[in-house]
């Protein structure tokens, strides 16, 4: 059987690679892991006034509060000594793994540092986010780094 060339059959071939092309996009995407940022991603947003409190909490306590990279395996974070008794969390986020982030409980000693080892991390781009309430009030922190 020959196959006649003319508009119609370059017409149907067109439609055929199209479609053809547009299927594997569609099984390629549908296999890809899809992680939101937060399974609880729109009730962080409706408490996103809450955060930005805790945020402007943050930056009133001045250079006293912070989260310094010491090295390439340790992260050293720092309340002021008035707020070493304070209760809260250390999470390091992985945006592009979901699975990945880890969770500490914040236990600083009497000067108000709690070190922070990264052995068990993965090499990449890393957010710090440290969350504490002292004196009815809520303070969050957070700092990017670079694990090698």
């Amino acid at each position: 059987m020959k196959i006649e060339w003319n508009w119609g059959t370059g017409m149907a071939l067109a439609y055929a690679v199209f479609a053809t092309g547009t299927l594997a996009f569609v099984v390629f995407a549908l296999r890809r892991p899809v992680d939101l940022v937060a399974p609880d991603y729109y009730a962080q947003a409706l408490r996103q006034d809450v955060q930005m409190a805790a945020e402007r909490n943050a930056r009133e306590l001045g250079g006293s509060a912070s989260i310094v990279q010491t090295g390439d395996r340790g992260v050293l974070v720092s309340l002021p000594a008035t707020e070493a008794a304070a209760r809260g969390t250390v999470t390091l986020y992985r945006a592009s793994n979901a699975t990945a982030d880890r969770v500490f409980d914040l236990k600083t000693d009497a000067t108000g540092r709690q070190p922070i080892a990264l052995d068990s991390l993965a090499p990449g781009v890393w957010s710090v986010r440290v969350r504490w309430n002292s004196g009815g009030r809520d303070f969050y922190l957070e700092h990017r780094i670079f694990v090698r």
